[in-house]
């Protein structure tokens, strides 16, 4: 049941909708039908119903007056109203590819060749291929500013030669999200290798800077993003960029590895930062080592609609969790509408068999770009005695969950939604708040790393 709770499932679920490519006003039309209907939210966040329905009468009236070219934006700012992070809107085209949105022009005007060309004679530091996560992105420079462009990344959101971000001489940046919305940042250049943005770095690929071979090993690990590393004698660092599926295999080898390293060190870090989530199972087996006593969390309930029957099928590739499904579908067919919890108790108390040897003290390392299940591992992992979670405030994108794309009658969008709300909610929202660090570190606090091990070792 963790693994539907907490993961992000970028799915598509069909709807009993017929697709048409749809003016704005129909478009805008049928996606409130839809969010009023289905999303979990709702309820909750439309309390003040005439603050509600001034907002989305106000958007109606523009939409008339709009062209399906220019309706994007009132379509995500209808959804911005509710201010989820699982819940978002993407333009596709008819064979379901992403349309690109983002301003100022959306695409780089340099062939591949000629990138290729380029980076092959440029002496200039930032001109060149850089990695973060899934995102593999080339940089050149366009008259006063530099752009950064997609070689790859996840399809469903991103397309090749898509502006990524920009980068202005005054150390500003505009830096487009997954979903493509505008994030003003800052931006520097570290040992002409390391890009860092207020939140995310990239690392430079191509062409490959002048290092040790030290370097280039640390380098790699940082690149890749998970990653074990021995800081001291008493102090060791493990880091996840990211707890998606993509990642178990990898988790898994390096716990696997480097466990005995990890019993023996006095002291842990773990780093989840800019860690947007997952699944469950990727960070199941750290519990031992850093768990001190029983782990309590909340239920959730589904909104229980034919678009959710519809597409539960999906959510499971093997007999047993196809049965699962079987029972729930006919569960939420007894209450159509309604809210409905699966496992029917509302507390569970997770009793996690600790290891013989682990570290005494760990520190948790998180900012404001850990979402999703990434804060769900904090939620747990907080309850620890031994744990304390230091960097700022994180994303907040946890009360809602279980995230798809659905249908919604305009054959030219798709509607990413939550399915389930959680049962601590509204005592204990987290959403637009994000998890409360137990030490804050300011913007003078340069290198977190440093930092968590001096609190660690000095006392």
């Amino acid at each position: 049941m963790k693994t539907l709770i907490y993961a992000l499932s970028v799915f598509f679920i069909a709807s009993c909708y017929a697709q048409e490519h749809c003016n704005c006003e129909k478009a805008l039309t049928q996606l409130i039908l839809k969010v009023e209907a289905e999303y979990p939210g709702y309820a909750e966040k439309t309390k003040d119903k005439p603050v509600y329905d001034h907002y989305k009468a106000k958007l109606l009236s523009e939409a008339r007056s709009r062209n399906e070219t220019d309706c994007e934006d009132i379509l995500k700012t209808y959804l911005q109203f509710f201010k989820d992070g699982h819940l978002s809107l993407i333009r596709v085209d008819d064979g379901l590819n992403v349309v690109q949105s983002n301003a100022q022009g959306t695409k780089v005007s340099i062939s591949r060749e000629e990138f290729q060309k380029r980076i092959n004679n440029t002496s200039d530091p930032l001109e060149g291929v850089w990695r973060s996560g899934s995102y593999k992105v080339g940089i050149i420079r366009v008259n006063k500013e530099y752009q950064g462009f997609i070689i790859e990344a996840d399809t469903a959101w991103w397309k090749p030669d898509e502006i990524k971000f920009r980068l202005f001489e005054n150390g500003k940046a505009n830096y487009y999200l997954r979903d493509h919305t505008l994030s003003e940042e800052s931006w520097e250049l570290s040992k002409g290798w390391i890009l860092y943005f207020d939140a995310s770095k990239f690392f430079k690929e191509l062409p490959m800077p002048t290092m040790t071979e030290s370097e280039k090993q640390t380098r790699m690990m940082e690149i890749e993003g998970c990653y074990f590393r021995k800081l001291s004698e008493k102090t060791s660092l493990l880091c996840f960029s990211s707890f998606e599926h993509p990642y178990l295999d990898k988790i898994k080898k390096l716990m696997a590895d480097n466990i005995k390293e990890i019993e023996r060190s006095e002291n842990l870090i773990i780093d989840v930062r800019n860690n947007g989530g997952g699944v469950y199972e990727a960070y199941a087996d750290l519990f031992p080592y850093i768990l001190t006593n029983k782990v309590r969390g909340m239920g959730i309930e589904f909104k229980a609609t034919q678009t959710l029957i519809d597409g539960i099928q999906d959510w499971y590739d093997d007999a047993e969790g196809k049965k699962q499904a079987g029972e729930w579908i006919v569960m939420f067919r007894e209450k159509m509408g309604e809210f409905v919890n699966p496992d029917t108790t509302a507390v569970s108390v997770n009793c996690i068999k600790l290891a013989e040897k682990s570290p005494r003290q760990i520190v948790i390392l998180a900012n404001r770009r850990t979402a999703s299940s990434g804060e769900a591992f904090l939620l747990d992992a907080r309850q620890s005695k031994k744990v304390k979670i230091l960097g700022t405030p994180t994303y907040g994108a946890l009360d809602y969950g279980s995230a798809s794309f659905f249908n919604f009658g305009c054959k030219n969008y798709k509607l990413m939604m939550p399915t389930w709300r959680s049962m601590r909610l509204p005592d204990y929202p987290i959403d637009n708040i994000g998890i409360q660090p137990d030490i804050y570190l300011d913007n003078s606090v340069k290198d977190w790393v440093a930092f968590a091990v001096d609190y660690l070792e000095n006392k």
